[in-house]
């Protein structure tokens, strides 16, 4: 089943076949999970946001408009599950990237120093800014996938990133990570 595509799997579930949901969930799990984490900074909530974001899903799934990709559609029920925690949580936590590769000590060390004042400045934007940097560099979504995300004008996007960007290198500058060119 593993050929199928996203389009094809959401119909065989609706026509009964709860396995091709599984599929589903065996394909986006991770990257779920991962956009999850990067909100709320906490492995347990959001193993809960992930599974309450498929459950969300499942029980949608006969709305879903087949000319949307699946991936999109389902990425967008996450962050309005994540945003709801955020919001019930009421406090600002750390995001985290997740380093791949084998880095040396140092090298560890400098990234490890980096991201801790990159999550802590991405912590100071609102919760606005901080999605879109989320979408944008850590999910590497389209503008057009963070429009229909987030339910905004593609124009809209854009500009909420360049603030966005703008704000992250101001609390950078102002900690001395960054310096001006």
């Amino acid at each position: 089943m593993s050929e199928y595509g996203d389009q094809e799997l959401v119909k065989d579930c609706l026509n009964g076949n709860t396995e091709a949901f599984g599929e589903l969930i065996d394909r986006y799990q991770k990257p779920i999970f991962n956009v999850a984490l990067r909100f709320v900074n906490d492995y347990d909530e959001a193993q809960d946001i992930t599974q309450t974001t498929f459950v969300r899903a499942f029980e949608r799934l006969a709305g879903f408009r087949s000319e949307l990709k699946f991936f999109s559609w389902l990425y967008r029920i996450a962050v309005n599950e994540a945003l709801n925690t955020v919001k019930r949580l009421r406090t600002k936590e750390e995001l985290t990237e997740i380093a791949g590769g084998t880095p040396t000590p140092e090298e560890s060390l400098c990234r490890s120093e980096l991201e801790t004042n990159i999550e802590e400045a991405l912590m100071e934007l609102q919760i606005d800014y901080r999605m879109a940097i989320v979408m944008r560099h850590f999910a590497d979504l389209s503008y057009r996938e963070m429009s229909f995300v987030l339910d905004i004008p593609v124009k809209t996007v854009k500009s909420r990133l360049f603030s966005a960007r703008r704000l992250l290198c101001d609390i950078l500058m102002q900690r001395g990570i960054l310096a001006y060119e």
